[in-house]
């Protein structure tokens, strides 16, 4: 209720055990911490301040700041969990030109995508986002064209694109092998055609190969 001043670097205690360490506001009534949410850190659906410690906080005439005891800080969630990749998945078989490829992403929690993300292939193709969004699998797909790069072992390098949880956590990285999925994106080129030069009369055979 008056204004304060700082010395070193107090912070704030706060109920999920992380805290919040001083930014801004000496001389003013009002002070500002920053807390940044890192992974691992608890979860809380209501968070409090339980206290200040470190640096000292007065007013001009050296009275020292009142303990802020518990306080309720709104309807500020934390989530201390981002989504964890779980796995990748595709039906087994050859997939050839023209084939539609599926793929799916599952992390242990609901996702929710911004834009269109796509997944790299260890052959160099890309699979589009197709539909999940809001649940924790997304459904990535593929035309196999001809000229794409055969591979007998397919699997997900990584994505593109934002992935992220409600709470804003990025979901992690998404690779592995997608089990017996194989592209054969060649057609049969021809390569010759020839028989035997020669004067060919009726009832003579002409072998063409």
């Amino acid at each position: 209720d008056e204004a304060v001043v700082v010395t070193g670097t107090p912070t704030l205690t706060l109920g999920n055990s992380a805290s919040a360490t001083y930014a801004s506001g000496t001389g003013s009534t009002a002070l500002v911490f920053n807390y940044v949410v890192a992974e691992g850190n608890s979860d809380s659906a209501d968070l409090t301040v339980t206290a200040w410690t470190g640096g000292t906080i007065k007013d001009a005439a050296g009275g020292a700041a009142a303990a802020t005891g518990t306080v309720d800080l709104g309807a500020v969630t934390v989530d201390g969990d981002a989504p964890d990749f779980v796995s990748v998945a595709a039906t087994d078989g050859t997939y050839n030109i023209g084939d539609v490829l599926t793929i799916t992403v599952t992390w242990d929690e609901a996702v929710l995508k911004t834009g269109t993300p796509t997944l790299t292939l260890s052959n160099g193709d890309t699979a589009t986002y197709s539909s999940g969004d809001g649940t924790a699998s997304l459904v990535f797909t593929t035309t196999v064209a001809d000229g794409d790069t055969d591979s007998a072992d397919l699997s997900v390098s990584s994505f593109s694109g934002t992935i992220k949880d409600a709470a804003g956590g990025v979901a992690g990285a998404a690779s592995g092998n997608l089990g017996s999925v194989v592209v054969d994106g060649s057609t049969p080129d021809i390569t010759g055609c020839d028989a035997t030069d020669a004067a060919y009369g009726v009832g003579e055979t002409i072998s063409i190969t």
